[in-house]
């Protein structure tokens, strides 16, 4: 039994790891679909504090980024949709929404 649980538990930390991707280079990406995508948090905050913009969550979440690709997905910040940041999808630049 201790085996078993042993091996689960081994997995599980292996799960995120599985999961989590990094962008695809020359595409646009909202901070919500990048934190959807991989762990982008630490790049989010560093992209946004490098262009002098606000941290918080709406701006991490509703920012856009492009990918510039590399071993890491390394992101730079584009611009602040505000009201909403559109995911259009894989292999598409998401965009700011513009009623």
């Amino acid at each position: 039994m201790r085996f078993t649980v042993a091996s689960v538990a081994a997995l599980a930390t292996l799960v995120p790891f599985a999961t989590a991707r990094n962008c695809s280079k020359n595409l646009d990406y909202c901070g919500s679909t990048l934190l959807g995508i991989g762990n982008y948090y630490d790049q989010i905050v560093s992209a946004l504090r490098a262009a002098g913009k606000p941290t918080d969550d709406n701006w991490r979440k509703k920012s856009l980024f492009y990918c510039a690709g590399g071993p890491n997905g390394e992101i730079h910040f584009v611009e602040y949709c505000g009201e909403r940041c559109v995911d259009n999808g894989q292999g598409r630049s998401d965009t700011c929404y513009r009623p």
